[in-house]
């Protein structure tokens, strides 16, 4: 037997694209954690700025903190660590935004089976 070729119509394609692109915020908010996480702890016990690694988390960090800088006030630890409260913020922004996004995959990808399965039920009749 020929395999038959998968249906699609403008409802399935539209479901796809969502789905895909949830699929990039869910990531983008992943890796912003990540980098958020390693930067917290990085200023935390005051590693040195001037090295390469450091300086390129940092510059990273930038970007996905610019929403949430100075939202509290950044405090000094000791000689050179810092605790800063908005990166803590941050981190919980994003794994909400991470666990939202989850829950809209699952979702989507329910609805994106369903149609197929229709779609499917059409097609032999």
């Amino acid at each position: 037997m020929a395999k038959q070729p998968e249906p699609t119509d403008t409802k399935l394609v539209f479901i796809k694209i969502s789905r895909g692109l949830s699929y990039f915020v869910y990531g983008y908010s992943l890796v912003a954690s990540a980098f958020l996480g390693i930067t917290f702890f990085l200023l935390l016990f005051s590693a040195n700025a001037t090295t390469p690694f450091v300086k390129f988390m940092y510059q990273t960090s930038a970007a996905f903190l610019g929403p949430f800088r100075e939202i509290f006030p950044v405090k000094s630890i000791n000689e050179t660590g810092y605790f800063s409260p908005s990166i803590i913020f941050a981190i919980i922004m994003y794994m909400i935004l991470a666990v939202c996004m989850n829950a809209l995959i699952n979702y989507v990808t329910l609805k994106m089976v369903k149609h197929q399965k229709e779609l499917e039920e059409l097609a032999k009749e």
